[in-house]
């Protein structure tokens, strides 16, 4: 695994070698999530992989994430090959920092569908916050039998999404938020932290850490069992054009 990370690197750094004649676009940092511009990209952690896509048009932003997710269960079972395709779809619109979405997301046995809002604050050259509120619904396959957080259930999640935006086009970024299951009466709690350095003006590579707080199980929620904490560590690749 230690091997294609590094490669997934190296492959980044090739690429940016050879689009070193890519004219920049100005004044704009690809951590910024309201940002639009377009990007095709790669990303890896152990056990999953991702291609990821975005195309800006204005204020209208589309984006697209196909991967695969091959991490043990509970039993140490891996899921069968077309359980572990994972997909996520965006539509994102964007007005004077105020943007809107809807985001579909799943894979063979589950779907969930959010629609919410983000907020740009500028707090001065290099920070910027975005608060974000969402509202949504998740099926799965077997929803009607199931147990805790997989169980059928409208959703709302709140979170805060805070950039620091280097003056030469690096970025670093935290996204805790809160997800609150209505079925599971259960709060899932998790946090991101990442960031990007421009290795050349339209290639850049990054890694993100996203860790997933424990959940209990307790009379005053639906789960089955006790849900251990979980982190996962990616790094990615992106050119921009």
């Amino acid at each position: 695994m230690k091997k294609s990370l590094i490669a997934l690197l190296l492959a980044g750094v090739s690429a940016g070698a050879l689009a070193n004649e890519a004219p920049a676009q100005e004044e704009i940092n690809y951590g910024d999530p309201t940002a639009s511009f377009s990007t095709v990209g790669i990303s890896g952690a152990q056990d999953n992989g991702q291609l990821n896509m975005m195309y800006g048009a204005g204020s209208n932003i589309f984006q697209l994430d196909l991967g695969f997710d091959n991490t043990k269960n509970a039993e140490g079972k891996r899921p069968e090959s077309k359980d572990a395709f994972k997909y996520r779809g965006r539509y994102f619109h964007v007005t004077d920092g105020l943007g809107y979405s809807v985001d579909v997301l799943g894979g063979a046995d589950s779907t969930t569908v959010f629609g919410g809002a983000i907020y740009k604050f500028q707090v001065n050259d290099n920070v910027s916050v975005f608060p974000m509120l969402s509202a949504g619904y998740s099926t799965s396959k077997d929803g009607k039998n199931a147990k805790g957080m997989d169980k059928d259930s409208a959703l709302a999640q709140a979170g805060v999404y805070a950039m620091y935006g280097f003056d030469s086009g690096h970025w670093l970024y935290a996204n805790p938020k809160s997800t609150y299951h209505v079925e599971g009466k259960q709060f899932k709690n998790q946090i991101e932290v990442g960031g990007g350095f421009m290795v050349a003006p339209a290639v850049s590579v990054g890694f993100k850490v996203e860790h997933t707080a424990e959940m209990k199980a307790t009379a005053n929620n639906n789960l089955g069992t006790d849900q251990k904490a979980d982190t996962v560590t990616w790094l990615q690749a992106n050119y921009y054009f």
